[in-house]
């Protein structure tokens, strides 16, 4: 794995993890429900040379992967909660309902963060880097790969929470497809470190994903929706 020094490691280590999981085979047209993305303090005080992929959990309808490497005295692990769109399980609608009492935005407390949409071009070009061949990506009109929106989560605002060794774990729940187009309107509530994000266009209510922080053990700032 070559990464680059610097700010950008973060960035690289998680591409190399995503790019992980298209080489597990058997989920053609799955969808992602949950992920998280964790970095802690390694054990030992190598540098991995390879991504370790691991099934944590593995069902007819609803399955949990991880991929982990180290890099600099840090564990970095990417878990990946992926659902069948038909026949979906209790508990993988446990997982999808998470975000359902989510508060919408245009509320008081929530604040305006930055905006996201993605075309055609930009979705071939993160499959094409990660190696995603799954076909719901690849339509007339596909939907937007839910590490793109999680990567680009991350970097804009998440990452200001990564200190030191401390334990971060991001957590972030994709309550409904986004399609390539559409507009995502990201807001964060003050005081908790809680992100969400909904479809703009006159849509505001349409909640498509929710995530946040838990450092060191604890929520950052007191959410209690993502456990």
């Amino acid at each position: 794995m070559e990464l680059k020094p610097g700010k950008t490691d973060l960035f690289y280590i998680y591409m190399e993890l995503v790019s992980g999981f298209s080489k597990v085979e058997g989920f053609s047209g799955w969808m992602i429900a949950k992920a998280e993305f964790k970095i802690e303090k390694a054990v030992y005080n190598i540098n991995k040379t390879s991504i370790n992929m691991e099934f944590l959990k593995r069902r007819k309808n609803y399955s949990v992967i991880s991929a982990c490497t180290i890099y600099k005295n840090l564990e970095y692990t990417l878990i990946m909660y992926i659902v069948k769109p038909h026949g979906i399980s209790s508990k993988s609608n446990d997982i999808i309902n998470k975000a359902d009492n989510m508060e919408e935005p245009g509320k008081t407390g929530f604040n305006y963060l930055f905006t996201l949409k993605y075309t055609i071009e930009d979705i071939k070009k993160f499959i094409e880097f990660t190696g995603d061949n799954n076909p719901v990506h690849q339509t007339a009109t596909p939907v937007v790969p839910g590490f793109l929106m999680f990567g680009d989560i991350t970097r804009k605002e998440l990452y200001k929470y990564i200190t030191g060794n401390s334990h971060v774990k991001f957590i972030i729940y994709f309550r409904n497809p986004v399609f390539a187009g559409e507009t995502l309107e990201v807001y964060a509530e003050a005081g908790t470190g809680k992100i969400i994000a909904v479809q703009a266009d006159g849509c505001s209510g349409n909640l498509k994903l929710s995530c946040a922080c838990v450092k060191d053990g604890r929520f950052e700032c007191k959410s209690q929706n993502i456990p």
